[in-house]
């Protein structure tokens, strides 16, 4: 069932758009939650959706081989995960696995990047707070926070 589409606007990567953009997103977009332990996506699997989490605490896990699986990142509310189901060849790079009960808003990422190309200011604006997020992600890890 589509999300509320006042429930996407309290998220930091929708308050910019129209409300027409919001309906569009709101479309193909569920609002989920996950018990802890819950898997949202495995590395190297395709990546059908993009998460926007809400509430919770992710892990993100690297497989390096032998050694299997390492956790190199813990990633919490007003984070987006699985950005790489935005990036051809659309494949998630790492597997992110809920520490608690996480609350997200899981978007159908081949819907979301046909409105990306169909929306320029929609795409740039998504792909605006998308990176800005991952900035803070690549920064926070450098500080070792």
């Amino acid at each position: 069932m589509p999300t509320d589409p006042e429930y996407l606007r309290d998220f930091p990567c929708f308050r910019d758009l129209s409300d027409d953009q919001v309906n569009f997103l709101a479309e193909i977009t569920n609002a989920v939650c996950y018990p802890p332990g819950y898997t949202l996506f495995e590395e190297g699997k395709p990546g059908e959706h993009l998460f926007f989490l809400v509430k919770g605490d992710v892990e993100v896990l690297y497989n390096i081989g032998e050694g299997g699986q390492v956790r190199v990142d813990k990633v919490s509310g007003e984070e987006v995960v699985g950005c790489s189901a935005l990036v051809e060849p659309y494949t998630y790079s790492a597997t992110e696995r809920s520490l608690t009960e996480v609350e997200v808003l899981e978007t159908d990422a081949r819907e979301l990047r046909e409105l990306m190309q169909n929306d320029c200011h929609l795409g740039f604006s998504i792909q605006q707070q998308i990176i800005r997020i991952l900035m803070d992600r690549v920064l926070d890890l450098r500080l070792g926070s």
